[in-house]
């Protein structure tokens, strides 16, 4: 069975993010932030988003 993953949009990941779509850009272009091109449009896989937000955050619950 194939399994879909949602896929976002910068602009979905920098409000996710609470980032400017700028910084958001810059990350995916430095490899910080791994993307995918769909039809000539960049997103970013559930799965890249929430190891980045796991690996890049300290403290809390």
């Amino acid at each position: 069975m194939i399994s879909i993953e949602r896929l976002y949009s910068l602009k979905q990941v920098a409000e996710v993010l609470s980032l400017s779509y700028a910084t958001v850009y810059r990350m995916v272009n430095d490899g910080t932030l791994p993307s995918t091109k769909v039809g000539g449009s960049i997103r970013v896989t559930q799965e890249s988003l929430r190891k980045f937000i796991v690996e890049n955050t300290k403290g809390g619950n």
